[in-house]
C-alpha cells in the first residue's frame, strides 16, 4: 500500500471471486498497476491527457472486456446509475493517471 493513495487495500475488499478475477483482468491492461494504490499527487487535472473516446470504443471496451453487465443492461444504459449520476451533473471533478500507452480516469461525484 502507498501513502495517501486513494483507497489502499481495495482488492482485498472485494469479497466475490468473479468480482476479484474480473477486476484483475482489468488491471492487466494497465500493467497490473492498481488505481486505487496510486498516490494522490500523481493523479493529474488536464482535460488535454484525456482520451478520444466514443460512444463505439466504450460500447465495445464494456461488450468485450470483463464485466458484470448483460447485454440487456447495456442496451439500456441510460439506467445505469454511472450514466445517471453524470447526466444529473454530480461528476465534479475528472483526474488522469498515465501509464504506458493507456490513460486511468477518475472523477471527483457528489452524492
Amino acid at each position: 500500500m502507498k501513502a495517501n493513495s486513494l483507497l489502499p487495500g481495495y482488492i482485498s475488499t472485494v469479497t466475490d471471486q468473479r468480482g476479484k478475477e474480473r477486476y484483475l483482468e482489468k488491471l492487466r491492461i494497465i500493467h497490473g498497476v492498481d488505481p486505487y494504490e496510486i498516490p494522490k499527487s500523481e493523479w493529474i487535472d488536464d482535460v488535454d491527457l484525456w482520451p478520444a473516446v466514443t460512444y463505439i470504443h466504450v460500447g465495445m471496451y464494456l461488450l468485450l472486456g470483463p464485466s458484470p453487465y448483460s447485454s440487456e443492461d447495456l442496451l439500456n444504459y441510460k439506467s445505469l446509475a454511472s450514466y445517471v449520476n453524470f447526466i444529473s451533473g454530480w461528476v465534479r471533478q475528472v483526474l488522469v493517471k498515465v501509464i504506458g500507452d493507456k490513460r486511468v480516469l477518475i472523477a471527483k461525484v457528489s452524492s
